[in-house]
């Protein structure tokens, strides 16, 4: 089936699209609205689970929500660039498809129906966690299957732009079994979660500049005073202080931690401005190594330059 320019066959761009107009959909209510049997929504939506595009919904087990785009995309793109697939999807299309969906949120939440946008928690966190430099920490009192603090695109997002990432869990959490996974592939990414006798709110705590503290009913509240936010990060690094390590989670030779592909850590080097010999240095790997990236990452991305590259990288936010 073609291709479209983000990179999905043309049927899981369109279910796709449909998705990000409403926080949870079940299956016969997208077959309803895209007039399509229900098995080819199932098709598709398998697709769009399968390239990180939709989850289950942490709101209701039985529905299925939208992954951000500024989320998805550029992680679809890495994925891409990593596995050789082709066609690969086009970085300007990307970014013409992220910067269109933004202008589309930011005229909803400006007009008298702004209640009309998806306000869900894992939205609101992975729109922010798009925009993260340094640091992010995740406070996790308890286990909800689709949560944010359980998802893998938000984590590889951070981890991709070179972000920290901490997450402090209450004992509890690590009693169920889809939570002790993620714990595990956690650790193998070298973000081992540490547990803390009581995690007493829901939250994520972006930059030390901004925090989403999610309530018992899942709605969302973004702190940005200086108050709230000093009171939160003392709190998340009291946690983090006190917390301890899970002996399960701990590495053995056998499991190695799984590292950032090359190209990525690359073309951030690129976007610093660093010379080949000096990325070549940083990652001790020969300059003709270094050389083969940057040519392979300029086709990729579509870039008539070294510099093009590294820059275009960071505006769809690939790194």
């Amino acid at each position: 089936m073609a291709r479209s320019g983000i990179g999905l066959d043309e049927r899981s761009e369109l279910l796709y699209r449909r998705l990000l107009r409403r926080t949870n959909w079940q299956t016969h209510e997208l077959a309803q609205v895209m007039k399509w049997p229900a098995s080819e929504v199932a098709g598709a939506m398998d697709t769009l689970r399968a390239e990180g595009l939709a989850a289950v919904s942490a709101d209701d087990p039985t529905a299925f929500r939208a992954v951000e785009p500024c989320i998805a995309l550029p992680a679809l793109l890495a994925r891409s660039m990593h596995g050789g697939r082709s066609p690969q999807p086009r970085p300007v299309e990307i970014d013409r498809f992220i910067a269109l969906h933004e202008r589309a949120v930011d005229r909803i939440e400006e007009s008298a129906d702004g209640d009309g946008y998806r306000h869900d928690a894992c939205t609101v966190i992975e729109r922010m966690v798009a925009k993260a430099e340094t640091d992010v920490v995740f406070l996790v009192p308890r286990h909800i299957e689709g949560d944010f603090a359980f998802s893998r695109p938000i984590v590889d997002t951070a981890l991709r732009r070179g972000t920290r990432v901490r997450a402090v869990w209450a004992p509890a959490v690590f009693h169920a079994h889809p939570a002790m996974a993620h714990a595990q592939w956690l650790a193998q990414q070298d973000v081992q979660p540490r547990m803390a006798d009581s995690v007493p709110v829901c939250a994520m705590i972006m930059d030390g500049a901004a925090a989403v503290v999610v309530d018992d009913a899942r709605e969302p509240r973004v702190v940005r005073s200086p108050a709230g936010l000093d009171s939160l990060c003392a709190m998340a690094e009291r946690l983090w202080e006190r917390g301890s390590a899970v002996r399960q989670l701990r590495r053995t030779r056998a499991t190695a931690t799984t590292r950032r592909p090359r190209t990525e850590i690359v073309l951030r080097l690129l976007a610093e401005g660093l010379t080949d010999d000096a990325i070549a240095h940083r990652l001790g790997c020969s300059v003709r190594t270094v050389r083969n990236d940057v040519a392979a990452a300029m086709v990729a991305l579509d870039a008539r330059s070294r510099f093009q590259a590294g820059a275009r990288a960071m505006q769809v936010g690939l790194i």
